[in-house]
């Protein structure tokens, strides 16, 4: 497809349409606002190595949303505050040299997804929600979760701009910054603290899937491109700007499920990032 068949009149009215739609623009603006927190930490997950991570927390997550509809509680709390519990039981994980934070991690994802299984298999309320948790409901986005996403991503992004050396600090020299009295155990909860909330609620509107393809093949392309963080953190937030809209637009059209049809608009752009990329070093 060349230039002038992306803009022109059919799809121009195409884009009008899907605009016009009030339960698309919602999808549209949840889906910007989670991806791009996603995306956002997703820099620094990949940064620091620990991308098993997300999808623990993520588990976590669903576990909070299955054990939520089991006891009938509100699966928001339950997702949240189970998330926070993991994400600060795994910031204390670094503390304990007999085993690897990463074990812990892989420990934590295991048995969240085992449990979140049973309860599901369980629970006729929670087997029903199942499928959404796994791949969201976009499409079903409501104005108060558009708003929780909107103050999410502001506080994170305020969280970040004021501890933003301390926490590149304590990632990649925990040692020095321990032995300068630094509370190395402090900044590690906060991040995760951020990162798990962030998942917690993204995940309830987006699902699963859409919610670690933020964190992950975002910040993928931006790294391949940039080299300064904080176009890096730009790139991979533009990232999402261009291919919520699409995989929205594609979802919409050819009646997919909207997380998935979002996760392959990343999966197309990674590969085309990555075929110019061979093709510009090739060529030199």
């Amino acid at each position: 497809m060349g230039v002038g068949d992306a803009v022109s009149p059919e799809n121009t009215l195409f884009l009008a349409e899907i605009l016009r739609e009030p339960f698309l623009r919602y999808a549209l603006v949840a889906g910007l606002l989670a991806g791009s927190v996603c995306a956002f930490l997703g820099v620094y997950v990949i940064l620091r190595r620990i991308v098993f991570l997300g999808v623990a927390l993520s588990e976590a997550a669903a576990l909070g949303v299955a054990l939520g509809l089991f006891l009938g509680w509100n699966p928001e709390a339950a997702a949240s505050g189970l998330t926070l519990l993991t994400a600060l039981l795994l910031s204390l994980a670094g503390r304990y040299r007999a085993l690897s934070q990463e074990s812990l991690i892989g420990w934590a994802y295991v048995v969240a997804t085992g449990v979140a299984i049973i309860l599901i298999a369980k629970n006729p309320v929670a087997e029903a929600h199942g499928l959404d948790v796994v791949s969201g409901s976009l499409l079903y986005a409501s104005g108060r979760e558009i708003w929780q996403l909107g103050i999410l991503a502001g506080v994170v992004l305020l969280i970040f701009i004021a501890l933003h050396r301390m926490f590149i600090f304590v990632s990649f020299d925990k040692e020095t910054a321990r032995s300068m009295g630094l509370n190395t155990s402090l900044y590690e909860f906060g991040f995760y603290a951020c990162l798990g909330l962030s998942i917690s609620l993204a995940m309830k509107t987006a699902g699963i899937l859409f919610v670690f393809a933020s964190l992950l093949i975002p910040g993928m392309i931006s790294l391949s491109l940039f080299r300064r963080l904080w176009l890096i953190l730009l790139g991979a937030v533009l990232v999402v700007v261009v291919c919520v809209p699409v995989g929205i637009g594609l979802s919409y059209r050819a009646d997919l499920p909207t997380g998935p049809a979002v996760v392959c608009a990343y999966a197309v752009l990674f590969l085309l990032v990555s075929a110019a990329g061979a093709t510009y070093r090739w060529l030199r």
